[in-house]
């Protein structure tokens, strides 16, 4: 790896720290190994931050993806599904009109306890706004970078916030610098629904599945993601209900290891007309590749298994990437 030495803004070095605490994937092993089977089509039913899924827009892929989570949802329509629609001055100047005015009372309530006063009425003003945009590809690209100001807001400490700049600001740049939106001839649909009924729905050559912690969705309320999905759909108790739809399918929080792999089958079961899977894992002490390769191994052969130990990296664990 070629290092070079290059001064970064306190925006640039806050956002670059945020996203080293988000990647618990490794988008460039992934994208490795995944370059090395034939395929036409993808269907991704964990979605998250849909990075891995962008790329594969390059590469002419059609893409499927999939996440329960709205703010995943709204991303990947943004920049997977997207494929011309950019947001102009005007479409600028409407959602960041009136944002630091507040009203008599916050839309969304859960706002005020997740942030200070200002920002809560600058997300919830902005959000008001952004649901006037008519074209839905347009407001996908409006919550995608909204979501972007989030983080930044919620990358500083009380110690530095004398840094940051102005939320609008950091918006605006956002959509200057924004990732390229192109057209790969494909009809790329993002969905937004349970991930086990994604899979039994779908048709596609090539299942990329990376599955959620055994912790579940419930650990993503208070993670760094937990404040995206309150203000993408705009209400406070959402997560109550998102957790509790998990009950008995993959993503709900469990303890032992046999209720995980239990779980993990009865989803491979529904995706089983897929011709071929490919499966991420990274041990974490919980349950070992191994395992989830003998669960695997009910319903089809393992091909080959691709590992990468980043265990050495902060964050990073030994991660394996199964082909079946």
């Amino acid at each position: 790896m070629t290092c070079r030495t290059r001064r970064i803004s306190s925006f640039q070095f806050d956002n670059l720290q945020f996203a080293i605490f988000m990647n618990r994937h490794w988008l460039g092993f992934e994208l490795s190994v995944i370059r090395r089977i034939k395929f036409h089509s993808i269907a991704i039913p964990f979605a998250g931050q849909p990075d891995l899924d962008w790329y594969l827009k390059f590469w002419n892929k059609q893409v499927s993806n999939n996440d329960i989570c709205q703010w995943s949802w709204w991303t990947s329509r943004a920049l997977v599904e997207n494929q011309d629609a950019a947001l102009s001055d005007e479409d600028l100047d409407q959602i960041l009109k009136n944002v630091y005015v507040p009203r008599r009372h916050l839309h969304n309530p859960a706002l005020g306890k997740l942030m200070g006063e200002m920002d809560s009425w600058w997300f919830d003003n902005i959000w008001l706004n952004i649901q006037q945009l008519g074209d839905e590809n347009r407001r996908a690209l409006a919550i995608h970078h909204a979501l972007g100001v989030g983080d930044y807001a919620h990358s500083f400490t009380p110690q530095t916030a004398s840094l940051r700049r102005l939320l609008s600001e950091v918006f605006a740049a956002l959509v200057k610098t924004q990732r390229k939106i192109f057209d790969n001839g494909q009809e790329n649909i993002c969905w937004n629904q349970d991930a086990t009924d994604f899979v039994h729905n779908t048709r596609d050559d090539l299942m990329y599945v990376r599955f959620p912690r055994p912790q579940g969705l419930a650990a993503l309320r208070d993670s760094a993601v937990g404040w995206r999905e309150i203000w993408t759909r705009g209400k406070g108790n959402c997560w109550d209900e998102l957790i509790e739809q998990r009950r008995g399918r993959i993503g709900d929080s469990v303890n032992s290891k046999e209720h995980y792999l239990a779980l993990i089958s009865r989803f491979l079961d529904e995706a089983k007309h897929l011709p071929k899977w490919a499966i991420a894992h990274s041990e974490d002490g919980f349950v070992t590749a191994a395992e989830i390769g003998e669960v695997i191994k009910q319903f089809r052969p393992v091909e080959v298994a691709y590992n990468k130990d980043f265990s050495e990296v902060s964050g990073g664990l030994n991660t394996y990437l199964i082909i079946a």
